[in-house]
């Protein structure tokens, strides 16, 4: 059976004990999931090669979902869970090798509730590859 080395909220959990309140929340859950998606670690991996903020690969997605009462428990206007989503990020991209280099803006524009997020470089142990392929339709 194939072993996948995803990061779990558990993980997030577990790595930030200032967040256990989140625990049982079923929308910090969520937002975990969606940073967790491949589309959404391939976007926050394509992001931190290019030097900018891996979250704003897929904010986007979040900011989309927040606004559209996805997960209505968990508040992007907070600052400190802003913060939870990046240290989520953190652990949902880790497994691909990505460690923090640092805190940088968003470009103008770019986002509704982040104004900042971590830079990643590939210089971890990674458990997953992003692989491209081209296949017929």
């Amino acid at each position: 059976m194939l072993t996948i080395n995803r990061s779990t909220f558990e993980d997030f959990l577990a790595a930030n004990p200032n967040c256990s309140g989140y625990r049982g929340d079923s929308g910090a859950q969520r937002v975990f999931e969606l940073l967790s998606e491949d589309a959404s670690l391939i976007a926050m991996a394509a992001s931190a090669d290019m030097g900018k903020p891996a979250l704003l690969g897929c904010v986007g997605v979040i900011e989309q979902a927040f606004d559209a009462g996805a997960f209505p428990s968990f508040d992007l206007s907070n600052d400190f869970v802003r913060t939870a989503v990046g240290r989520m990020a953190k652990i949902a991209i880790a497994p691909l090798g990505y460690e923090v280099t640092q805190q940088t803006d968003f470009p103008k524009g770019s986002a509704k509730y982040f104004k900042s997020a971590s830079c990643y470089a590939k210089t971890g142990p990674a458990t997953l590859k992003i692989v491209k392929t081209i296949v017929p339709v």
